[in-house]
């Protein structure tokens, strides 16, 4: 007997979640502007068209976006301040072309005229300063590396759950690499996924344990949760600050 086979149990195109290429560095000629992004081949946000990008690509993200290598990246408004933008292949429904735009939005950018029905996947995000200039970073695969480390907190971590927002992309969890520098008290400290419980009874965190007489660092991983925050804790007052080196970003590939 043949038996026919739904079109839901089937798979044709890429894998789901998949993703190759794609990386991204600030333009060596205007940096604080503008981004090139690598060739790169991936399954779209919703799973229904492979996107592939032959040729790599400079967008512009301090003009509004415009077909082609070297014109504007941004889907609307102006470049802003401390403001995180969330890079998105596109493919145009009708030519097949394939570019690049850029979005406030992590998951629903504001496609341009004749691209409304895109597919698309978010491939990377960059952060602006207070001048609304790109932050120095280093993207190797999925790991982002700040230009320079960014310090989040400075103060007394102690027997309290103190919330600290890590320099990492808002809407998902994300695992950052942290560093600690304590300079007074000793004993455990440490962050943790705010996700994992009361760190007081649980001690779900990256830890170290510092010796009263000396001054310590600690470096290590630590996941956020989706509004990029981790909670420090220490088991006694400790004059403490926390940087953040870099992050992971998986770009929805699991």
């Amino acid at each position: 007997m043949v038996q026919k086979i739904p079109p839901s149990m089937t798979q044709s195109g890429l894998p789901p979640k998949y993703l190759v290429g794609f990386d991204t560095s600030r333009d060596p000629t205007v940096p604080t502007k503008r981004v090139v992004v690598s060739p790169g081949s991936c399954r779209s946000q919703l799973d229904d068209t492979d996107i592939k990008l032959t040729a790599g690509m400079m967008k512009r993200l301090d003009q509004n976006w415009a077909a082609g290598s070297g014109n504007g990246a941004l889907d609307q408004g102006s470049l802003a301040a401390s403001t995180w933008y969330h890079l998105h292949v596109m493919q145009n429904p009708t030519t097949g072309a394939v570019d690049v735009l850029a979005s406030g939005s992590l998951t629903n950018p504001a496609y341009p005229a004749g691209w409304e029905e895109s597919p698309s996947r978010r491939v990377w995000s960059v952060l602006t300063d207070a001048s609304a200039n790109i932050i120095p970073y280093t993207q190797t695969e999925d790991w982002c590396a700040w230009g320079a480390l960014s310090t989040e907190y400075t103060g007394n971590l102690g027997a309290s759950s103190t919330v600290i927002t890590m320099k990492s992309p808002i809407g998902f969890k994300c695992e950052v690499q942290a560093l600690i520098l304590v300079s007074t008290g000793g004993g455990e400290v440490g962050l943790m996924d705010p996700d994992s419980g009361d760190p007081g009874t649980g001690r779900f965190y990256t830890m170290g344990v510092k010796p009263a007489a000396d001054t310590w660092g600690y470096r290590g991983s630590v996941m956020t949760d989706v509004n990029s925050r981790v909670v420090g804790w220490a088991v006694a007052n400790m004059n403490s600050s926390v940087q953040t080196v870099g992050y992971w970003d998986r770009r929805s590939k699991r």
